[in-house]
């Protein structure tokens, strides 16, 4: 009697301490207390081998952007020295800025167009730690990741902006119609949707005419987050998350950096880093594969083109520099700031997913493309709110764990 009372009662305790861990759970997620996923680093791509995580695409050609540059072979680039690791272990992707194209109106500026080896799928998380971004009249670059078939598969821009322009822009480019960012999204991240009306900012592209190519833009709010500022505050860092809850992105000058960030070995907890500078939710972008196929990682530097070359978005910040964006291309010393100077890319990967090698280039490279919304303005500003990758279950569930709770007590 006495055995079956002390495993009765072991039970109940036993039982008690899984109900009132389930309360506590759901009384968590209620409150908006994120569990913390599990990362491991998949990629780690800096100094000596950050060039061995991506191949040249010397044969890309700028269809969507129109950009006035051609883009050259690994073995080209580096006998050019547009790409190298200095001698204080740091990565330079640079703009040709030493030959002179004076005279030749057909002129196009040598750079590069890298793309990554490996696939990034969902369930990843992307860290990006620069010091330099290049910038300056005519300069356009970009880190972004794209599907194989663009528009298709989607692009994730998580730098980009042009000319003399202060502030990054985030944004979001798909083929189909099942996302967009509602200004109700504004509440939950710090940046700014900018769309040209103010109205629903709409992801989607029509690839058969080029239609919205803008994507939904998030410009960043933090001072300092591109151009030249971003470079004299000691660059900064850049992170993107691609889960099942949706696309959430953060930037972080260099002085506010969390201190777990910058580990290869640790697994990263975008919980603890605050509300995010971009959030695009699953309710109304869809993140799986209905819209976003394995993404290509891609970085490089555009000249003119569709974005920094349009006349509006020229004149914003260079109009007292040149009359138009072509004029500047043939001069070299114009791209002396044209430059990536990179510390590292990582991508982290959760437990359910399965990163996979690239069979070949996009079909349509290029970022995004063109704009006619201005370099740096937008028309709804964020506010504070809740972590965008927090899913919060309801009240409900709370005043539920709380019955729980009282119960067992």
């Amino acid at each position: 009697m006495v055995t079956h009372l002390f495993h009765t009662f072991s039970h109940s305790i036993t039982m008690s301490l899984r109900l009132g861990a389930l309360a506590l759970t759901v009384l968590a997620t209620s409150l908006g207390i994120a569990h913390a996923q599990t990362y491991t680093l998949s990629q780690d791509l800096s100094g000596s081998n950050f060039f061995s995580g991506f191949k040249y695409n010397a044969s890309a050609v700028d269809f969507n952007n129109f950009g006035n540059v051609h883009f050259l072979s690994q073995a080209d680039a580096v006998a050019a020295n547009l790409t190298y690791v200095d001698s204080s272990g740091h990565v330079i992707v640079k703009v040709d800025n030493t030959t002179s194209g004076v005279g030749n109106d057909e002129f196009g500026r040598n750079t590069v167009y890298l793309e990554s080896n490996q696939l990034m799928t969902e369930g990843s998380l992307l860290i990006f730690d620069a010091n330099h971004i290049p910038f300056g009249c005519s300069v356009w670059p970009s880190l972004f990741t794209q599907g194989q078939v663009w528009p298709q598969q989607g692009e994730i821009d998580i730098i980009e902006n042009v000319n003399l322009a202060t502030d990054n822009r985030f944004s979001l480019h798909v083929g189909s119609d099942n996302c967009v960012q509602p200004s109700s999204a504004a509440s939950n991240q710090t940046g700014t949707i900018s769309t040209l009306d103010g109205s629903i900012s709409n992801c989607t592209v029509t690839p058969s005419t080029g239609q919205n190519t803008v994507g939904c833009v998030v410009t960043e709010t933090k001072p300092n987050s591109f151009g030249s500022g971003f470079a004299t505050q000691g660059g900064g860092v850049f992170a993107a998350l691609w889960d099942t809850t949706g696309i959430t992105m953060w930037y972080f000058p260099r002085a506010s950096v969390p201190s777990a960030i910058g580990s290869a070995t640790t697994s990263p907890d975008p919980t603890t880093w605050g509300e995010a500078s971009a959030w695009y939710p699953a309710s109304s972008c869809d993140p799986g594969s209905a819209t976003f196929g394995p993404q290509i990682i891609t970085l490089y530097v555009d000249i003119c083109g569709a974005f920094a070359g349009e006349t509006s978005v020229f004149a914003q910040t260079c109009s007292q520099v040149a009359p138009n964006c072509s004029s500047l291309v043939p001069v070299p010393t114009n791209y002396d700031d044209a430059y990536w100077d990179i510390n590292y890319l990582r991508v982290f990967t959760n437990a359910q997913n399965t990163p996979a090698s690239v069979s070949g280039s996009a079909t349509s490279p290029g970022g995004a493309s063109a704009t006619s919304s201005g370099a740096q303005s937008g028309s709804t500003g964020g506010s504070s709110g809740a972590a965008p990758q927090v899913v919060v279950a309801g009240w409900a569930l709370a005043a539920a764990a709380l019955g729980i709770l009282s119960f067992l007590i």
